[in-house]
């Protein structure tokens, strides 16, 4: 949704860029993809062109928030037992932000645009939540134009009866073209969690693998009303994935640690290292 900061990838004194276009909060199916070039000249007399075409791929669509499995939440427990106004009966179980389904990191490798965002999705045997959308894109540039095809396209998500969520994806691609794309697992049955799954060009995603399981649902203060929240906390937002010079990939993604925890918050980072 919108030009956001990372979705640019160079290639060829040009840079690539991706944005969703769901400016409703609703359902579509089309990207835009970009084009800045003749970066070189910003060591001299800046002379930039910015172009872009708008491509149909798969639907998308504005994600819901996330339940949780229920657990331990001594935050809102001692607000209960403060004498507030707003006990429990008001500061029910947090309920995890997805935010919306505007487009995350985008890395270009393999000679295609490999980018991921939160959608909405509605598996086969459980009740709608939220999960990702990858595309594979492969990009064109010719006569100051730039264009786009759609080389692979999906989701990645949990089809069981209870909801559960991926949330946050993030794609790093090493120089021989294996993929990973990372996320957070927060549902009915799972505390918010760390996972990844392996991510082929052709082959599409493979299973989703928890690499950093989650002690305890989030209980934090921004899902409670007592410090302005109404049920849905802020989640830690995003992840993040890149390959290194052997082609591991490292990832990073938000979940619930059994670790010692601040006040008003229990968020945690786990890094996550595959070798695709």
């Amino acid at each position: 949704m919108g030009f956001q900061p990372g979705t640019e990838v160079r290639w060829r004194r040009k840079e690539f860029f991706v944005s969703s276009l769901d400016f409703t909060g609703t359902l579509d199916d089309r990207l835009a993809v970009w084009a800045l070039t003749n970066t070189s000249s910003l060591g001299t007399t800046p002379n930039l062109s910015l172009t872009h075409r708008v491509i149909t791929t798969q639907v998308y669509g504005q994600p819901p928030d996330a339940q949780q499995m229920p657990g331990p939440t001594p935050l809102r427990d001692a607000l209960a037992a403060s004498g507030s106004p707003f006990g429990q009966s008001n500061n029910h179980l947090e309920l995890v932000a997805s935010n919306d389904d505007r487009m995350q990191q985008v890395v270009f490798a393999d000679g295609k645009l490999w980018t991921s965002l939160n959608t909405v999705v509605k598996t086969p045997r459980g009740p709608v939540r939220t999960g990702a959308a990858f595309f594979i894109l492969t990009p064109f540039f010719s006569g100051g134009e730039v264009d786009a095809t759609v080389f692979n396209q999906g989701y990645v998500a949990i089809d069981s009866p209870s909801q559960n969520s991926v949330m946050y994806p993030s794609i790093g691609v090493n120089p021989s073209g294996k993929a990973v794309i990372a996320f957070s697992v927060v549902g009915q049955d799972f505390f918010p969690s760390a996972a990844f799954a392996t991510l082929g060009a052709n082959s599409g995603a493979g299973p989703i693998v928890i690499s950093g399981p989650g002690a305890f649902p989030d209980d934090g203060f921004t899902g409670y009303v007592q410090f302005g929240g109404f049920r849905s906390a802020r989640w830690g937002d995003y992840s993040a994935a890149v390959a290194d010079e052997n082609g591991a990939i490292w990832l990073g993604n938000e979940m619930i640690p059994n670790a010692p925890r601040s006040l008003l918050a229990n968020w945690g980072t786990f890094i996550t290292k595959v070798k695709p």
